[in-house]
Parts: C-alpha cells; sequence; structure tokens
C-alpha cells in the first residue's frame, strides 16, 4: 500500500493554518488520513463503500467505510453489492436500537427500555451486548439519561441568547437539577441495570426516584449520548466480520475508529489545540486490526453541531458530561487511545474517567497500557506516547516552534 500522504502547514497566517488544521482533522480522524493513491483508479483495492438509499433512518452518514475490494475470491463488483447491502442493513438497525428519543415498531430499543422501567424486557443481542460493556466498567454516566436529555438542547441554539436554558453555567436551578439527576444515576440503588439470561433486562429505578422523575416529567433514565458511536462502531465491526468481510477499516465523524484489517498501514493525525489554535503537531502510523478512540474538547466539522456548542466569547460547551455533579468537563484538548485487545467502546470506557475531568490525572493516564490501552497527548510542545513500538512521523517544526515526541514508558 503506498505511504500515507505528509502534509507540513506553514507557520505564517495562523488563522488559514487553524482552518487548515481542523479540516485535515476530518480527513485523520473521519477518514483515517487515507491517502491511497488511485484508488479511484479501478474498481479492484480499497474504496469507500458507501450504504444502499433504502430510505430508513440510517446511522450511516455518520460513518465512512473503507474496503479492500477484490482480494478474496468474489469480484471486487460483486462484494461490493454483496457488502454495500449487508452495511446497509446493519446501519439502519443499528439507529433503530441504539435511539433514545425514537420508537420503532416491533423494536425493543432505548426508547422502549426507558418507558418500562421496573419490567423485563428482552432486547435484541446487539443492544444487550452494548448495555453489558457499559455496566461492566462501572462507569455511571449511561445512567445521565435525564441531564443528556435537557442539555442536548444547547447544541442546537442559534445563539447565546437560547443556552440559558440549557446550560448549568448560566443557570442556577438548572445545575442544582443536573447535579440531583446525577446523584440519582451515581446510586446503584436508585438505578441498576439487572442483565438476565437470553438478552433480557430490567432497568430497577426506586420509588423515589420515580417520584422524582414524575415530578421532573423525566422520561429517559439511560442513554449513550456522545458515546453511541463507540458502541455503534463495534456493532457494526461484529456484523461486518461475521459476514465474513474482515478486510476493513470504519470510522465516524467524531472519532471511533476500527480497523479490521491486519493488511496496509494506515495514519492518523494528531493535533493540538492550544490558545484557540489547533496545530498538527503530528502523525501516527499504526495497522490492523485495532480500536482507536480519539477525543477533543472543541468542534471539527459540521456534523459536531451535536455534541459541540461554541459561545460568542469563544468558550465551548461540550457534552462530556461527569456523573460527579452533571457538568460538562474535559481535561485536556486532545487524546488519543487505541487498543488491539479490547473494542471500541472497551477503549472509550477506559479513557473517560481520564477524560472527563477537571485535570489531567497523570497516574490514571499511565495506567492505562496495564489496562489494555495505549495512548498520545500533546503538552508543552512535545507528542507524549506511551507505545514504545508507535511510529510518530510529521513532527510540526515551524517558526512559532517545533513540536518534539517522547515515549512516557518508563
Amino acid at each position: 500500500m503506498p505511504p500515507v500522504e505528509k502534509i507540513e502547514l506553514s507557520s505564517a497566517h495562523t488563522g488559514r493554518r487553524t482552518v487548515a488544521a481542523i479540516c485535515l482533522l476530518v480527513l485523520g480522524v473521519a477518514a483515517l488520513a487515507y491517502a491511497l493513491t488511485g484508488w479511484l483508479a479501478g474498481r479492484s483495492g480499497w474504496q469507500a463503500v458507501e450504504a444502499s438509499a433504502t430510505g430508513d433512518a440510517s446511522c450511516a452518514q455518520e460513518f465512512i467505510l473503507y474496503y479492500d475490494l477484490g482480494a478474496g475470491e468474489m469480484s471486487a463488483a460483486a462484494e461490493k453489492k454483496a457488502l454495500a447491502r449487508l452495511y446497509s442493513d446493519a446501519a439502519v438497525n443499528a439507529y433503530r436500537l441504539f435511539s433514545a428519543d425514537e420508537a420503532f415498531q416491533g423494536v425493543n430499543n432505548l426508547w422502549y427500555l426507558n418507558r418500562h422501567p421496573n419490567e423485563t424486557v428482552a432486547l435484541d443481542p446487539a443492544l444487550y451486548d452494548a448495555l453489558a460493556t457499559a455496566t461492566a466498567s462501572g462507569d455511571r454516566s449511561l445512567y445521565l439519561g435525564p441531564v443528556y436529555e435537557q442539555y442536548g438542547g444547547i447544541f442546537h441554539c442559534d445563539d447565546d441568547s437560547q443556552t440559558a436554558d440549557f446550560d448549568p453555567l448560566q443557570n442556577e436551578s438548572l445545575r442544582s437539577y443536573y447535579a440531583q439527576c446525577a446523584a440519582f444515576a451515581r446510586d446503584g440503588e436508585a438505578i441498576e441495570l439487572e442483565l438476565m439470561e437470553d438478552s433480557r433486562v430490567r432497568l430497577k429505578v426506586s420509588e423515589a426516584y420515580m417520584a422524582f422523575a414524575q415530578e421532573q416529567e423525566i422520561e429517559t433514565f439511560v442513554d449513550f449520548f456522545w458515546m453511541k458511536n463507540a458502541f455503534i462502531a463495534d456493532y457494526l465491526a461484529d456484523v461486518l466480520t461475521d459476514g465474513g468481510f474482515t478486510r476493513g477499516a470504519l470510522s465516524s465523524y467524531d472519532g471511533f475508529i476500527r480497523d479490521l484489517s491486519g493488511e496496509g498501514t494506515f495514519g492518523l493525525n494528531i493535533y493540538d489545540n492550544s490558545q484557540g489554535l489547533s496545530v498538527q503537531a503530528a502523525a501516527m502510523e499504526y495497522s490492523g486490526p485495532i480500536s482507536i478512540v480519539y477525543l477533543r474538547d472543541y468542534p471539527a466539522n459540521s456534523m459536531d453541531e451535536g455534541h459541540y456548542y461554541t459561545m460568542a466569547d469563544g468558550q465551548v460547551r461540550t457534552a462530556f458530561v461527569d456523573a460527579v455533579d452533571g457538568l460538562a468537563r474535559s481535561a485536556a484538548s486532545d487524546l488519543v487511545g487505541y487498543s488491539r485487545t479490547l473494542s471500541c467502546a472497551q477503549t472509550l470506557l477506559a479513557l473517560r474517567p481520564v477524560y472527563v475531568a477537571e485535570a489531567l490525572d497523570e497516574g490514571a493516564l499511565e495506567a492505562l497500557p496495564a489496562a489494555g490501552v495505549e495512548y498520545v497527548r500533546c503538552q508543552d510542545r512535545q507528542v507524549l506516547y506511551s507505545d514504545p513500538a508507535l511510529k510518530l512521523y510529521g513532527l510540526y517544526d515551524g517558526e512559532d516552534g517545533a513540536y518534539t515526541a517522547r515515549c512516557t514508558e518508563q
């Protein structure tokens, strides 16, 4: 496979450089920075595979699927057709299963589960497995449904005059409400998912919490919110693999990547957002199979409007809500985590308590490799990484300074 294209940004025109860097982030994160020269020239080889148009709501528009067509027993054309059909059906099913705000006839999805508290509900195995993965991690953010339901409105505001109805940093009563919801979310006696055999689940909600929910007109107790595409990436990857399609790579616009192939070498741009300027500090080289999670506290493309809102003064409100008090926070501008043994969701759940915090806990960060997750981040013009085998290239070097790289393994 041809080498990944290396793009250098000049130190002049910082405004233009910022725009260029953000555009490159879209390519680097959402499209895995695939610089595959000539992939449009033939019908075989690595190509983007689009979902077939079905007329049904789908999550396919939030993902990019690349596949090495024609390398197996099927012709490239036949393989692309079969793959597109399987991918399309899976993307429609994923949209329905993971929806917490929309009902579908005959589908026991998150919406259905939330509206049947304290009842035993049979779920699709894919949704059951996602809930089991989330609960097994011990992370309680899954139960912040009431906060997500209200706070998510800020990302659809047209200007700052509308944000006070959703932003706890401007609204003290809302801040108190979010704190109450977070207290319930942290309490295993107040709310808990009971996982049973045959993909059956009971969403147990205490009498006190039910009374509070009725008073506050709460309908959503459980939701993946901004983490949803990590679980969907795993689901789509499993469907493709089970269908015999293993020479591909999936990436979502919001930084969740599953590379199924053990062939080829790819690149991912690493950014450092300092004082409002996003700089391509370096790029990391990798090959699959691998799960990658790229977390950032700023928007990088038009689709990010569902998870970010930029105030008139430049402050950014993110979707990274903390179960401690229901407030959104992030400990760094950019943090990349990857694993060769864990799924995308498992990688995210390991990173989440490190990233969704007031400050970066160095001890918790350095403990990640022992849990199967390597990391890459920037600090003080350094690209810090935990994996001695990681290859970095394209370190930024401009008139305003240069970046160096350092492995943090002792």
